[in-house]
């Protein structure tokens, strides 16, 4: 921005000459910035926190994972599908911490993508229904654990909590739609997903109760 060294006002465009009283603009030193009329939002979570709890969590999933092959050796889903759900659970993360306004529907749009994927190359290889038995239930259930531990470490405003509310409910309800309409060959992924789903909603309801009912009288109010 150009100033007037006679008037001293503050000219902004392409002018040459000052609009007020004619006289030549000085042109503004290198080292000065134009100040944002917006403040600054600072990053309210620990990038480090967040990667060491995540890295974590998935080593522990996997630990317990060849605990439970050790000692009872059933083979109802592979590392295969562990290491997808592991997968799922960090691009959850990543969308709420780069995308904290708008939660929900970055949630359910990577969800619908996984998902589109696994029922296409499910239908593509002849349709065993592996995709709405194991994929869409680890889908679900590792979103809903990416979103408890984000909200840990990410401090979000009360109506975001409102937001996780609303996608802890959906996460839940369509493996028990898989359920209710004897869609799955084995139910037990299905079951973890509404489980989960239900432990986290309710979780976050004692934790974050106070904050929920505040936003909810607001959004009553308007």
């Amino acid at each position: 921005m150009k100033q007037c060294r006679k008037c001293q006002a503050k000219i902004k465009g392409d002018w040459i000459d000052c609009p007020l009283c004619q006289t030549v603009l000085a042109e503004p030193e290198k080292a000065e910035t134009e100040q944002s009329p917006f403040p600054v939002v600072p990053l309210r979570f620990n990038r480090e926190r967040v990667t060491t709890l995540l890295s974590l969590v998935s080593v522990l999933i996997i630990v317990l994972y060849f605990i439970v092959q050790w000692f009872w050796s059933f083979q109802i889903f592979g590392l295969d599908y562990i290491l997808f759900g592991i997968m799922s659970m960090w691009m959850v993360v990543l969308i709420i911490i780069r995308k904290r306004r708008n939660i929900t529907k970055g949630i359910v749009y990577l969800i619908l993508f996984l998902s589109g994927i696994s029922l296409y190359f499910d239908y593509s290889n002849g349709w065993s229904a592996w995709s709405i038995t194991y994929s869409i239930p680890i889908i679900c259930t590792s979103a809903l654990i990416a979103m408890f531990l984000a909200i840990q470490v990410v401090r979000l405003d009360a109506e975001d909590y409102v937001l996780y509310l609303q996608a802890a409910a959906l996460l839940g309800f369509i493996p028990l739609i898989f359920l209710l309409l004897d869609w799955t060959t084995i139910a037990l992924p299905s079951w973890i997903s509404f489980a989960t789903s239900t432990i986290m909603f309710w979780s976050v309801v004692l934790l974050h109760g106070k904050k929920i009912m505040g936003a909810l009288r607001k959004i009553s109010d308007v």
